[in-house]
């Protein structure tokens, strides 16, 4: 038998519950979200968050998080860099604009470049729920009971790890 060690992709959900510190889980959210560009196999890749802290209160604290993130050329003093190829931001674009025909809403508001983007009110048809962007793209996924979170997370063929 050859020993090897395989890394076959994933979409890494972080599951919100109500009794949670908004201040700490929304900052580290944004770290765990856009780190690296959002092209690292093991940061958060969709937040799956209760639906009676998600509105205002979570999305909210984690776009005045995203607006803060400085975005330039990799030798700049910066948090976003741009996307590796013209294909890869076409790919990005198609998930964000797929998000956007059946309702999701832009934190903040969307322009023509990729900058870092929460989606609020993603469902699961949407392909930015399940599919890998490898860009600075988040969507919010919202629930109703601890059950409803695990079981989006376990209908998933990505899912690695759950945070």
């Amino acid at each position: 038998m050859i020993p090897l060690q395989m890394e076959l992709g994933g979409k890494d959900v972080c599951i919100v519950l109500e009794d949670i510190d908004l201040d700490l889980v929304a900052a580290n959210i944004i770290k765990g979200g856009f780190l690296y560009g959002g092209r690292r196999y093991i940061t958060i890749k969709v937040v799956v968050v209760m639906e009676s802290i998600a509105g205002g209160a979570l999305v909210g604290k984690m776009n005045a998080g995203v607006v803060k993130l400085r975005v330039g050329q990799p030798e700049d003093d910066c948090n976003i860099t741009p996307v590796v190829t013209e294909s890869s931001s076409n790919f990005i674009e198609g998930l964000v604009m797929d998000a956007k025909e059946k309702g999701a809403t832009f934190c903040p508001e969307w322009v023509y470049l990729i900058w870092p983007l929460l989606l609020d009110n993603v469902r699961a048809d949407m392909r930015t729920a399940w599919e890998e962007p490898f860009g600075f793209v988040l969507p919010v996924i919202k629930i109703n009971s601890n059950e409803e979170g695990i079981h989006r997370c376990n209908a998933s063929n990505y899912t690695e790890y759950i945070i």
